[in-house]
């Protein structure tokens, strides 16, 4: 049943989109607010930051273990779903980047420069003084909203159920504030990312170019410093097997070939986990 849950919920939001009212996250940020409210983040940022993300995560172990059941199952099937949705990432990289794309296909250099800066919260054009950073940027930018939309969202559901997609995805959120690092939010997202980011540089090497992939996946295996979104990007180029300064033009191919990848890696991810759902 978990197998079939997953490929539902990866279909409809693959052709249909995720429901926008299952991707609000504003119960969260109230969540946040009151407890900084009472003053327990300043004085303690790990025992807050527990507290911010258990709670809610308990609290839909209890609601699974209570009404899971119900209806010869189908509540539970539903709760799952709708956990599933809420904790894919928000947005279509696909369609985020489209704009970007066609202005690198017409080589229309300044326009892929405005929108490269709105790819991502971070302006991953912003501080690009040519076009090797522009897109060594964008290409770090665009890899980890496709690898954060739906890879460790399917590990941790896999291994933990629902609970463990919605730790997943509230860890990313607070990691997103301002007092993320502060209350140790970023580090457990790169915790929670380490696992799933290396099994996704496996299937990369299965779907993409063997050889450069697995040379680049063993000096990332045990990287501790390296931030997720940058090991994603070198396994990605990896894979790809790209000129490491390609033309202008061909960054256009580049983002359908990096979107390509994804893809392949999405679909060799699910075979996977439905032979450990087999055999486990």
């Amino acid at each position: 049943m978990t197998f079939l849950v997953l490929v539902f919920a990866v279909a409809v939001a693959e052709w249909r989109g995720v429901p926008a009212a299952l991707q609000r996250d504003d119960w969260f940020a109230g969540w946040s607010r009151w407890l900084a409210g009472k003053g327990l983040v300043e004085a303690a940022p790990g025992i807050g930051l527990a507290v911010l993300l258990l709670v809610p995560v308990l609290g839909l172990a209890l609601l699974l273990d209570w009404l899971g059941g119900w209806l010869f199952g189908l509540l539970g099937i539903a709760i799952n779903l709708a956990v599933l949705f809420f904790a894919f990432g928000r947005g279509d990289p696909a369609t985020e980047v489209r704009h970007y794309r066609d202005d690198l296909a017409r080589d229309d250099v300044q326009a892929a420069w405005h929108e490269a800066a709105r790819l991502n919260a971070s302006d991953p054009g912003g501080a690009a003084e040519n076009w090797p950073e522009l897109r060594a940027q964008v290409v770090e930018g665009v890899s980890y909203k496709h690898f954060e939309r739906y890879f460790p969202t399917l590990f941790w559901f896999t291994l933990l159920g629902a609970p463990g997609a919605l730790l997943y995805r509230l860890c990313h959120l607070a990691a997103a504030t301002p007092q993320g690092a502060e209350r140790g939010a970023l580090r457990l997202l790169w915790l929670l990312e380490w696992l799933p980011l290396r099994l996704l540089g496996l299937a990369f090497a299965l779907v993409g170019d063997f050889a450069s992939t697995i040379r680049e996946w063993r000096a990332a295996l045990f990287d501790t410093a390296a931030p997720s979104a940058q090991v994603l990007a070198r396994l990605v180029r990896a894979a790809l097997g790209t000129n490491p300064a390609p033309s202008i033009q061909q960054g256009a191919v580049e983002m359908d070939a990096l979107a390509a990848l994804f893809y392949r890696a999405l679909i060799l991810s699910l075979g996977m986990i439905a032979l450990f759902i087999l055999v486990a």
